[in-house]
């Protein structure tokens, strides 16, 4: 196991991982990403709810990725009959 930092809102988050190092560099950069967009609300909203939105949006990313993939796969079971 090894620990990666990441920044934001000058300060250091370190996390514990097993991953291959490709896969903690996309992660790295998806946590950078969706970040980026949240700096704004520093100094309006406490840290916890600016991470706590950072959370969500990644949670509702995956929901939705997950809908299409099932999508995908039911037109591809109609394909396959």
């Amino acid at each position: 196991m090894r620990k990666i930092k990441v920044e934001f809102a000058g300060r250091e988050f370190s996390l514990l991982t097993d991953e291959a190092e490709e896969m903690v560099e996309k992660v790295k950069k998806g946590l950078t990403e969706s970040l980026a967009g949240l700096e704004r609300y520093i100094g309006e909203h406490p840290m916890e709810e600016i991470l706590f939105l950072a959370l969500v949006n990644s949670v509702l990313e995956r929901v939705k990725l997950e809908g299409k993939i099932e999508d995908l796969l039911s037109k591809l079971k109609e394909w396959s009959e």
